[in-house]
């Protein structure tokens, strides 16, 4: 089986790894790269976060009375998929659980990641699938990393201007402080801008944001509408920018670490799936 699949169309030519299914490449006609080919400065390209969102508290959760150890995003990102089904513009991957998800997972689940073509668009799509006998907590989420050299270059525009704030990390979990970052519709990137790590937005009324090279035509617009949470990281002053989707969240430094009580967590019933997607518009 290869370890990574392309698709393509008129517009754009797509690279996805089986270890995963983490969108590697994406390149215009013009061979333009918009995707961070990952170095030492950070060595992923956009990986796909399951069955949670960001860290538990001590990295475990509570569950049956019992404690679980479960690493920073879950494991998905870690796992080769097998690849479903492919055509010249779509290929969908499945991850089911197995021996090894059980021991931090112990629920059984299908997970299906899509990406597909639309013009200079690319939708990638999560379906996941209960395929246990109990409620399963479910959680997900896309942190695509796209080219920004050099940051300072670059700005990000919400659709509306949004009044909110960001939430503030104590280290790997969310602290009830928040700190403004929005300028009307607006934030302008440097070197600093990722100094607390991630920006974490709650309750935005912009559907789309979009990450803006202010000397040049190159753009990339992510639809958020499905997603109700958002992040925006980089490595401080790294050439590139993740505008993140989430279904869920880290953890509140006051939660109680009962899993199905995590922020953005979705009990999902015996024999119920749910679907969510967001797409990435890429110009320049």
């Amino acid at each position: 089986m290869p370890d990574t699949y392309t698709i393509h169309n008129d517009f754009i030519q797509v690279c996805i790894k089986r270890k995963g299914a983490e969108l590697c490449s994406v390149k215009n006609n013009t061979y333009t790269e918009f995707i961070w080919q990952a170095s030492s400065i950070w060595n992923r390209h956009a990986p796909n976060l399951f069955p949670i969102v960001g860290s538990l508290l001590d990295h475990e959760y509570r569950y049956n009375d019992k404690n679980i150890a479960l690493t920073h995003h879950g494991f998905a990102r870690d796992m080769d998929f097998d690849m479903l089904h492919q055509s010249e513009h779509s290929i969908c991957f499945i991850l089911q659980n197995d021996e090894f998800t059980w021991r931090s997972y112990p629920f059984k689940f299908t997970l299906l990641i899509t990406f597909t073509l639309k013009n200079n668009s690319l939708i990638q799509s999560y379906r996941v699938l209960n395929t246990d006998t109990k409620t399963i907590p479910v959680s997900f989420g896309g942190h695509p990393a796209f080219n920004a050299n050099p940051i300072g270059d670059f700005e990000i525009y919400f659709e509306s201007n949004e009044s909110i704030y960001s939430n503030i990390l104590d280290g790997p979990y969310i602290s009830n402080q928040l700190k403004p970052i929005i300028v009307d519709n607006k934030i302008s990137l440097d070197l600093f801008t990722f100094n607390e790590d991630a920006l974490i937005f709650q309750h935005l009324q912009s559907k789309w944001v979009k990450l803006v090279h202010t000397k040049s035509s190159y753009a990339v617009k992510v639809d958020i509408t499905d997603f109700p949470y958002l992040g925006i990281w980089s490595k401080p002053g790294a050439p590139f920018v993740c505008i993140e989707p989430w279904q869920g969240l880290a953890d509140f430094t006051s939660h109680n670490k009962d899993i199905f009580s995590k922020k953005g967590i979705i009990a999902l019933g015996q024999n119920q799936e749910i679907n969510r997607q967001f797409s990435m518009e890429f110009t320049g």
